[in-house]
């Protein structure tokens, strides 16, 4: 137990390579529904939010703004998906986690926190809580589990978790501005993209403990997210602290903490990704899954 906490903190500055998986790397998933039965309930939505956005101008206003903030974070999952090629995870099960994300979102923008940092930090770090026991049960389940294979399975769930709640936070935090001007919506783009990062550690974290290790127990899940949390902790207070500056500095802070974790990220997506080439997958010695549901 010692050493899952050694690694926990040591898997953010090297590799660990995994060389000889758990069987539960290969299990083969379950979950097969293909994504085309459900085009006609995305073409309903779709349809119901153009109407609507017809008849209340101020709400497509809103929509723009809202896919302006998370579009970076789109685009880091529409990789990260292209990234994970060799085991792609099902469509349906991506948008059911995006969809807890948001309601995770809307459950804690309810919640009353005192004011004050110190607050603050503890809502961060009981809504990362959350985001652990969610990841630690999709992959307890005996179906979504099969298609929580390794780290980079975690890492694209982790993600699309954050991108669910950020969806939600965005246009709780949109809605209450009569007027958004351009530095706000930057800055708000930025900072939740700073936030939405660490349930892909999480994520991460989870699936590699699963690929090393026979079984996953609640407490070596723990130990990953122990310095997720403090890392967060320290990322929110330098965000907090910069969010008090004039724009140009604020932006730079920001920058600077954004491209960190996003170098840590990349960096632990690619050891993932070669640790899937080591087991075989890109040879054809390990059962590569086709894209379902």
């Amino acid at each position: 137990m010692a050493n899952v906490w050694r690694e926990a903190f040591a898997t953010f500055v090297r590799r660990h390579p995994i060389t000889a998986p758990t069987q539960e790397v290969y299990q083969k998933g379950t979950i097969t529904q293909p994504l085309g039965k459900l085009w006609p309930i995305g073409a309903a939505v779709i349809i119901a939010v153009l109407a609507v956005g017809i008849i209340i101008p101020e709400l497509a206003r809103y929509t723009v703004y809202l896919a302006l903030s998370v579009l970076p974070v789109i685009i880091l999952l529409a990789w990260l998906l292209s990234t994970d090629r060799y085991e792609p995870e099902p469509k349906t099960l991506i948008l059911a986690v995006i969809g807890i994300g948001v309601l995770a979102s809307a459950f804690f923008n309810i919640i009353p926190f005192p004011p004050g940092l110190p607050f603050y930090l503890l809502k961060l770090v009981a809504l990362e809580f959350v985001f652990l026991l969610v990841l630690y049960l999709i992959d307890a389940n005996r179906f979504t589990g099969r298609e929580f294979n390794d780290h980079l399975d975690g890492a694209v769930y982790g993600l699309s978790l954050g991108l669910g709640y950020i969806l939600y936070n965005n246009f709780y935090l949109l809605g209450g501005y009569a007027e958004i001007r351009p530095e706000f919506l930057v800055s708000l783009a930025l900072e939740e993209f700073v936030y939405v990062m660490f349930p892909a550690f999480t994520g991460w974290w989870v699936g590699y403990v699963k690929a090393k290790y026979v079984s996953v127990g609640f407490g070596q899940v723990f130990a990953g997210f122990v310095p997720v949390a403090i890392l967060k902790v320290l990322a929110a207070a330098v965000i907090t602290f910069f969010a008090t500056q004039i724009f140009p500095l604020r932006l730079v802070g920001t920058g600077l903490v954004t491209a960190l974790l996003l170098v840590l990220l990349l960096r632990r997506v690619s050891w993932a990704l070669a640790d899937e080439l080591a087991w075989g997958y890109a040879t054809g010695k390990a059962p590569v899954e086709k894209s379902t549901g």
